[in-house]
C-alpha cells in the first residue's frame, strides 16, 4: 500500500511540475511526522450536539477504518446528522521543541476543531447554515501551552459530512512551519490555482467577446461568439472548486445550496451546451432551428430541474444524473463528426478538432487511474487541468486562423486597390471625353479591355497532372462577360482550384462586374480551402458578398467551382464541385471511353444562380475521381446557343462526340478541334453571347517537369 501510494504521488508530482518547486522548500533537515491515521474513532451524533454534550455523555466511539474514510457519509444513519472525531495522542520525542500542528490533506465538507477542551479552528459550516471547506487542505496550529508535551492529548472534530464526505489518509502533527507550507502548497493546486483559470477564462470570455463584433461581417465569427461563452460559463463552472478558499464569495443572502446551482448547473450545463456549438461551428455545421430548439430546451429542462432541488442532500445526490442528461447534448456532435471524417476535405479539421480536446481526455483518463482505481482523493482533478489546456489549445487555433485571414484580407486589398486605379482611369476617360461619345465608348472598351487581360490568368498551362488550355471569345470589342480562373500553389506546379462563371449582359457593364466578381471568388476560394469548406458553402459565401457588394446593379451570375485534391499512390484525385445555375461540365472517363455530363444525383435540389437578392439558391457538392487521360469540359452557355445559316445549334451530344474524337491528344489539341467543328459548323456566324471552353485533361503526375 505504501508502494501505491508512493507511486501516485511520484506520477501527480510530475505531471504539475512539481518536483523542483517541492525540492527547493524542503528542508536540509530530515522532517518529523507524526502519523494519526490508525487513530482515529468515530461516532454519530444529532445535528444539535456541540463539543459540551460530546464530552458530557457517555458516547460510544468505534475504530474509523481506511476504507471507511473514502466515504463518511456512508457511516450515518441519518444524512441530517453529525459525525464527531477523536484521535488520541501523545507527543513523540521527535517533536519536542517544536510548535506543533494538525495536517489534514482534506476533510469535507465542514470541520470544527477542539484540543484538550479549547476550540482551535473550523472549514466551513454545519446546517442550517450549511458551507463547505471546498478543495483545501486543512491545517490546525496547536498554541504550545495547549499542549501536553508529556500526557495525552485528545482532538475532537465536529463534521458534517454532507453527501459526499470524506477524510484524507494523511493525517500528522508536525511542525507548525512545515504543517502551513504542506497546506499551501497542496491548496494551491487542488483550489488556488483555480482560481487563476477562472480569472483567465473571464479575460478570454470578454477578449473574444469584442473579437467577434470585429468579425461579425465573416461567416466563421458565431466560433468565436461559442468559444467566448464557453469560457464565460467555465469561468461560473470553476468557481465551485475555489469556493472554500474565496470567503468573500459566501454572502448572506447566498447559500451554499444557490451557489452549487448558479456554478455546478448553471455555469457546468451551460459550458457543456456552449462546448458543443463550438465544436459544430468549428467543423462548419450551422444548426437549423428544429435542432437549435432541441438543444435549448434539453439546457433549460436540465437546469429548471437543478434549481427546483429544496435541499442540499437531495441535490448532490441528484445532480450527476442531471450532468449525465446535460451530456446528451453531444448526441448532435457524434453524427457530424463522423461525417466530416470521411469528407476527405475536412478531415484534417476533425483532427486538429480532437487534437485540441487531447488534454480533456488526458486529465479524465488520469484522474479515472488515480482517484477512482487507486482512491487517491488528496490528488487534484486533473481534468480540470485538461479543460484548460484544451481551452488554451484552441485558442493558439483561433488566433493562428485569425492572423490568416488578416494576411489574406491586406493581400486582397493591396489588389483591390490595383483594380479600383484601374477602374477609376475608366471612368476619368468617360468623364473628360464627353465630347466625343465614340471615342469615349471605345477608349472605355479598350480600356475594360485591357484591365480584363491582365486580370485574367493564362489559357495555357501544364500542372502537375493536369494539361490546361481555354478559349475565350468576347462578344463586344474584347469586353467579355465570361470569366475564368485557376488557383494554384507550391510554386504554380499544383493546381487546387478551377472556375467558370458567365455575368449576364455585355459589354462594358458585364466586364466591369466580372472584375468585382473575380476579387470576391477569388477571396472566398482561398478562405473556403483554408477552412475545409465545401464547394457549396464557398459559393454561398460568394453569392452573399456579391449580393451585398454590387449594391443596386441588376445582374447575376452563373457559374462553376471545382477543387481538386493531391494525388494518391495511384496516380488519382478526387475532384469537388458546385453548380449555380451554370451549364453541366462533361466528363470523359477514359477507363469507360464514354463522355457523360456531371450532375447532382438529385437534380431537383441543385438549383440557383448568383447575384438574385431573395432568391433562395442550394449549390450542392458533387464529388468524383480522375484518373490519367481523363477529360472534364466545361463551358458557357454562348458555345451550344451559338446557330448555323439554318438556325440549328451547336447541341450539346456534338460537343460530346468532338471530346471523344480527340480524347487521345492534349488538351491544346482537344480544344482546337472542338473550336475548328465548332466554326466550320457555324461558318462564321455572328454568336449572340460572348464564348469561353476549358479543356482540362489529367496526365502522369510523377512524369510532370516544371515549366521554365
Amino acid at each position: 500500500m505504501k508502494t501505491d501510494k508512493k507511486f501516485i504521488q511520484i506520477v501527480s508530482l510530475s505531471l504539475l511540475f512539481l518536483s523542483v518547486f517541492l525540492t527547493s522548500c524542503n528542508d536540509k533537515k530530515k522532517i518529523y511526522k507524526q502519523n494519526l491515521v490508525n487513530s482515529i474513532q468515530y461516532v454519530e451524533t444529532p445535528a444539535s450536539y456541540n463539543y459540551q454534550d460530546i464530552i458530557s455523555h457517555d458516547l460510544n466511539f468505534k475504530r474509523l477504518e481506511k476504507k471507511q474514510m473514502r466515504n463518511l457519509t456512508s457511516l450515518l444513519q441519518n444524512q441530517q446528522n453529525l459525525l464527531w472525531l477523536k484521535i488520541d495522542f501523545s507527543t513523540d520525542n521527535g517533536l519536542f521543541g517544536h510548535n506543533l500542528g494538525l495536517y489534514i490533506g482534506h476533510l469535507r465538507s465542514s470541520a470544527a476543531l477542539y484540543l484538550n477542551g479549547n476550540y482551535i479552528k473550523k472549514y466551513g459550516d454545519v446546517p442550517p447554515i450549511e458551507n463547505t471547506a471546498g478543495y483545501v487542505s486543512q491545517y490546525y496550529i496547536f498554541p504550545d501551552v495547549l499542549v501536553n508535551k508529556q500526557g495525552k492529548n485528545t482532538i475532537y472534530i465536529q463534521v458534517w459530512p454532507g453527501a459526499w464526505g470524506s477524510i484524507s489518509q494523511e493525517i500528522f502533527i508536525a511542525s507548525q512551519d512545515y504543517v502551513i507550507r504542506k497546506a499551501e502548497v497542496r491548496t494551491f493546486f487542488n483550489s488556488r490555482i483555480t482560481i487563476t483559470f477562472t480569472a483567465i477564462s473571464f479575460i478570454l470570455s470578454i477578449l473574444y467577446i469584442i473579437l467577434y463584433f470585429f468579425l461579425r461581417q465573416y461567416k466563421e465569427n458565431r466560433m468565436y461568439l461559442f468559444y467566448a461563452l464557453l469560457n464565460f460559463y467555465t469561468s461560473h463552472f470553476l468557481l465551485a472548486f475555489s469556493f472554500g478558499d474565496m470567503p468573500w464569495l459566501k454572502l448572506p443572502f447566498f447559500s451554499y445550496l444557490l451557489v452549487l446551482k448558479l456554478t455546478w448547473c448553471y455555469g457546468g450545463f451551460s459550458t457543456i451546451y456552449f462546448a458543443v456549438s463550438f465544436i459544430l461551428s468549428y467543423l462548419g455545421y450551422e444548426a437549423s432551428p428544429k435542432e437549435m430548439i432541441q438543444r435549448i430546451s434539453l439546457l433549460i429542462i436540465t437546469l429548471l430541474i437543478a434549481f427546483l432541488m429544496p435541499n442540499y442532500i437531495i441535490f448532490i445526490n441528484t445532480s450527476h444524473y442531471l450532468a449525465a442528461i446535460s451530456l446528451l447534448q453531444f448526441a448532435w456532435v457524434f453524427p457530424r463528426l463522423f461525417k466530416s471524417l470521411k469528407n476527405q476535405y475536412s478531415r484534417q479539421k476533425v483532427f486538429r478538432l480532437l487534437l485540441g480536446f487531447s488534454p480533456i481526455f488526458v486529465g479524465l483518463l488520469l484522474d479515472l487511474f488515480l482517484h477512482v482505481i487507486y482512491k487517491a482523493q488528496d490528488l487534484p482533478l486533473f481534468c480540470i487541468y485538461g479543460w484548460q489546456f484544451t481551452s488554451y489549445n484552441f485558442l493558439y487555433q483561433l488566433l493562428k486562423q485569425f492572423s490568416q485571414i488578416y494576411i489574406h484580407n491586406t493581400k486582397l486589398k493591396d489588389q483591390l486597390q490595383e483594380f479600383n486605379q484601374n477602374l477609376e482611369e475608366v471612368v476619368t476617360l468617360r468623364t473628360k471625353e464627353l465630347s466625343d461619345a465614340n471615342y469615349v465608348l471605345s477608349k472605355g472598351l479598350e480600356t475594360v479591355s485591357h484591365v480584363q487581360k491582365n486580370f485574367l490568368p493564362p489559357k495555357l498551362h501544364t500542372f502537375r497532372g493536369w494539361d490546361l488550355a481555354i478559349y475565350y471569345e468576347p462578344l463586344d470589342n474584347n469586353v467579355s462577360g465570361d470569366l475564368f480562373d485557376y488557383y494554384s500553389s507550391n510554386s504554380d506546379t499544383s493546381l487546387d482550384g478551377l472556375g467558370i462563371f458567365d455575368v449576364s449582359g455585355h459589354g462594358i457593364p458585364a466586364g466591369l462586374m466580372t472584375i468585382l466578381a473575380k476579387g470576391i471568388i477569388s477571396q472566398q476560394f482561398i478562405s473556403g480551402i483554408q477552412q475545409d469548406e465545401s464547394m457549396s458553402s464557398i459559393l454561398e459565401e460568394i453569392n452573399k458578398t456579391y449580393i451585398r457588394e454590387k449594391v443596386n446593379i441588376d445582374n447575376y451570375i452563373t457559374g462553376l467551382l471545382f477543387r481538386f485534391s493531391e494525388f494518391n499512390k495511384n496516380d488519382i484525385c478526387s475532384v469537388e464541385f458546385a453548380n449555380a445555375g451554370h451549364p453541366y461540365p462533361m466528363l470523359y472517363d477514359s477507363k469507360k471511353d464514354e463522355v457523360r455530363e456531371v450532375k447532382y444525383d438529385d437534380p431537383n435540389k441543385q438549383y440557383g444562380i448568383i447575384g438574385v437578392e431573395g432568391l433562395d439558391v442550394s449549390f450542392p457538392p458533387v464529388s468524383f475521381r480522375m484518373k490519367e487521360n481523363d477529360i472534364i469540359v466545361c463551358y458557357t452557355d454562348g458555345l451550344t446557343d451559338s446557330t448555323n445559316i439554318h438556325n440549328e445549334c451547336f447541341t450539346k451530344q456534338m460537343l460530346m462526340n468532338l471530346i471523344k474524337e480527340a480524347k487521345d491528344h492534349s488538351a491544346p489539341e482537344i480544344l482546337d478541334h472542338i473550336m475548328s467543328e465548332f466554326s466550320s459548323f457555324t461558318r462564321n456566324e455572328n454568336h449572340s453571347d460572348d464564348i469561353t471552353v476549358i479543356v482540362l485533361k489529367r496526365n502522369n503526375s510523377k512524369e510532370y517537369i516544371q515549366e521554365i
